[in-house]
């Protein structure tokens, strides 16, 4: 044989089912940390099988539940990993979407806030302006009554202003006039005359 090309580790090995308890002794690389006796005394490295031809159906001609190498409470074990790794995964996505419930929440609470301040604000502001305007009201009246004298004299003023003529000298003229157009009867000399004779 070529030396440097098999490995070190093939040796005499026993190779076990645990359903049966059948036992055989052959050479092997498998690797294995456990150790037993056998029937000539020496100790060899120990392989546990689940099945052999001692205990396969084929074989045997029997079905039979084979757990002696504990397949079932592995796949139990495996399977309850398994469930507790999703259990861990739905627990994880059930505190995530808690946790974005409660920020939604949160956020919301401050949006809500925010507009009952702006609409108390609004309110605020609109009841200020009724005041403003309800006291502006109040003082207009006044006002005008103190103006009304003020409107009252300077109507008067206007009508005695209206009364009097623009040219006060033609009243004057007109009464004037009258005297300026009579005319003196024309004197004849029979009326002197006869205003003589009256006088004499």
């Amino acid at each position: 044989m070529k030396k440097g090309i098999h490995p070190e580790s093939y040796r005499l090995v026993v190779f076990k089912d645990m359903s049966c308890d059948h036992a055989f002794l052959t050479k092997s690389t498998v690797p294995s940390k456990e150790t037993i006796k056998w029937e000539d005394g020496n100790e060899y490295p120990l392989v546990k099988l689940e099945i052999s031809d001692k205990s396969h159906p084929f074989y045997t001609g029997k079905m039979k539940l084979v757990d002696t190498a504990g397949r079932v409470d592995k796949f139990k074990n495996r399977y309850a990993k398994r469930q507790e790794d999703q259990a861990a995964i739905l627990e994880a996505k059930v505190k995530a979407i808690k946790e974005a419930e409660e920020k939604a929440d949160q956020e919301r609470a401050v949006k809500a806030a925010v507009a009952e301040a702006k609409e108390q604000e609004n309110v605020e502001s609109t009841e200020e302006a009724i005041v403003q305007e309800e006291q502006k009201e109040e003082a207009s009246p006044e006002s005008s009554a103190e103006d009304q004298p003020d409107t009252a004299e300077a109507t008067i003023e206007d009508n005695v202003v209206e009364d009097v003529p623009e040219h006060p000298n033609e009243d004057e003229k007109t009464l004037e006039t009258p005297e300026a157009e009579v005319e003196e009867p024309e004197v004849t000399e029979g009326d002197t005359e006869e205003s003589n004779e009256d006088k004499n």
